[in-house]
């Protein structure tokens, strides 16, 4: 999958000709209604003989004070499983938020030739005054002469008919509940550590928790996985208090010289996935 920045993208016109199936979100922390969404869009993609394309945020522009369930690099990286061709990155600011949704749709028309769009059920887009729905922009791209059909994909619905969201999500994390969490996503809690700085100590691997800009669950122990950037795993235990995140040391950090940064020359970490608390 290839990254732009959305406005360079829009800029070069390097898909200003490509046929192209769209998607627009922030995908905050890839649940299983986001799962439905990406499917759908690398299967109309397919179809449609176009190539994929998912637009998301360089952060949530809704959470802003509450902490991501996930970094953009790792949105990436769940995004990219799917098969999807492109990602652009829009940087969200109060110049943007004030682009009306007829002014959005140009900016769609101009970045690509958007041939078919899929939506979740919730999803609106254009400025507080004009904001739209999903399902309306096949109309407002035909202003600027696109012919666009489009897929609104129905929220999907946990086993008591609760409709799972990020924001659902966020709340499991607060309350440390990290088994309703996998069910919902499906996948386990991941704190990115890159490029975290931390350091070595008595066999832990000690990150402030000032670093993290991610959720994180309530103070305790958990039982954690960690991943290095070359693919190894490992078990080990975190402890999460009012001022850090320690990660007992299973790669032997200390004992083979790493232990003050994510630094040139060391094993370097990925991340930890958080499964329950002890």
């Amino acid at each position: 999958m290839e990254i732009y920045d959305f406005s360079s993208l829009l800029s070069r016109g390097e898909l200003k000709n490509s046929r192209t199936v769209f998607s627009i979100g922030v995908f905050d922390g890839v649940h299983l209604g986001h799962h439905a969404i990406l499917s759908t869009l690398k299967r109309r993609a397919e179809e449609m003989d176009a190539r994929s394309l998912a637009i998301t945020f360089s952060s949530n522009p809704k959470n802003k004070s509450t902490g991501c369930l996930d970094t953009l690099r790792l949105r990436s990286s769940y995004i990219a499983s799917f098969g999807i061709d492109f990602l652009a990155v829009i940087d969200f600011s109060t110049e943007f938020s004030k682009i009306t949704a007829c002014g959005f749709a140009l900016l769609l028309s101009e970045l690509c030739d958007p041939v078919h769009a899929v939506f979740g059920s919730d999803f609106r887009f254009g400025s507080r005054e004009s904001q739209r729905e999903g399902r309306d922009m096949p109309e407002l791209l035909a202003l600027y002469g696109k012919k666009c059909s489009v897929d609104i994909v129905d929220s999907v619905l946990d086993d008591d008919g609760i409709r799972i969201s990020s924001t659902r999500l966020r709340k499991m994390i607060e309350k440390g509940e990290l088994g309703t969490f996998l069910k919902l996503s499906g996948q386990f809690y991941r704190v990115d550590l890159v490029p975290i700085p931390y350091r070595s100590c008595s066999g832990e691997l000690i990150f402030s928790r000032a670093s993290i800009h991610q959720l994180l669950p309530p103070l305790g122990t958990y039982d954690t996985r960690l991943l290095a950037s070359d693919g190894r795993y490992a078990e080990c235990v975190s402890e999460i208090d009012r001022e850090f995140l320690r990660i007992s040391d299973p790669f032997h950090l200390s004992a083979t010289g790493g232990g003050s940064s994510q630094g040139k020359g060391k094993l370097q970490l990925d991340s930890i996935f958080l499964e329950r608390k002890r």
